[in-house]
């Protein structure tokens, strides 16, 4: 009998808290889902596109399946409305158009404002016109660069936005807070930012490093860096190469430009095309 009324008792007791457990869980869940793939140790595959005021590139970017897109406003003229309407929009297609269900790529945006300027207000702002889930700053020179913008991410008031409102304790740069939802990159670029990679690096905040425009040497000692410090590394990759760059530790893995993608689609039908009425 006493074995029973144990049962039952604890049968009840489910009943009663099992709601307020399911809640916990679901209110520790990741906002930005591209930080659920890093943690996995996963690598994460995504998409650079300029074309924040075409409605129909972003369509295809959101429904497509990129884990991510970087929404770069560095080699644009700035529109923080054009980049309101894209982050938006980016939600909207997903939710709107793809067939199977599926959480939106998460945005990140690259800077207009390098590193060696002052992005503060550039980074309030893109962080609060829309979803955005982080940044990616060039020219990222020095630890100071870098503190200054970790330090405005940071302080940043996130959009409430399409439903986006990352609560105060999670508003914040991932991995230094282990439940923080927001990513910065740094660019290392230039022979000043070779000279202080280390550096930068090391220094409290950054999420993620990528190369460019350097020497093989140098991008190699730096990825090295990245691996002893467990910073994500950042580069390109093609699907022949993808499985070498893994290897290498890259995880943070864009498939190039969307209008590279397209010239390089509709040059290679023009010429099937070609070849096919001769």
């Amino acid at each position: 009998m006493k074995t029973k009324m144990n049962k039952i008792l604890v049968f009840m007791l489910g009943w009663i808290f099992m709601p307020l457990l399911l809640q916990g869980a679901i209110a520790e869940e990741r906002i930005n889902r591209l930080i659920s793939i890093l943690e996995s140790g996963r690598p994460a595959i995504g998409v650079w596109t300029g074309a924040l005021s075409a409605p129909r590139i972003t369509k295809v970017l959101a429904t497509s399946d990129a884990d991510f897109i970087v929404a770069d406003v560095e080699h644009d003229i700035y529109d923080f409305g054009m980049l309101h309407r894209f982050l938006l929009e980016v939600q909207d297609f997903n939710n709107r158009y793809r067939t199977e269900p599926r959480v939106a790529p998460v945005v990140l945006v690259k800077l207009a404002n390098r590193a060696t300027w002052d992005p503060r207000y550039e980074i309030a702002e893109s962080l609060k016109v829309g979803p955005a889930m982080g940044i990616w700053i060039p020219m990222v020179e020095s630890r100071a660069d870098l503190e200054r913008a970790i330090s405005a991410v940071r302080g940043a008031e996130t959009s409430a936005l399409a439903g986006l409102n990352i609560p105060k304790e999670r508003r914040d740069v991932w991995p230094l807070n282990p439940n923080g939802e927001l990513l910065v990159v740094a660019m290392i670029e230039t022979e000043e930012g070779v000279r202080h990679a280390q550096e930068i690096v090391e220094t409290p905040g950054v999420s993620a490093i990528e190369t460019v425009h350097i020497p093989d040497a140098d991008a190699g000692r730096i990825l090295k860096m990245c691996r002893e410090h467990k910073v994500i590394s950042a580069t390109n990759a093609t699907p022949e190469d993808i499985k070498a760059k893994i290897d290498a530790g890259y995880k943070l893995i864009s498939v190039g430009w969307d209008f590279g993608l397209l010239q390089k689609g509709l040059s290679d039908i023009f010429k099937a095309m070609r070849l096919a009425i001769k």
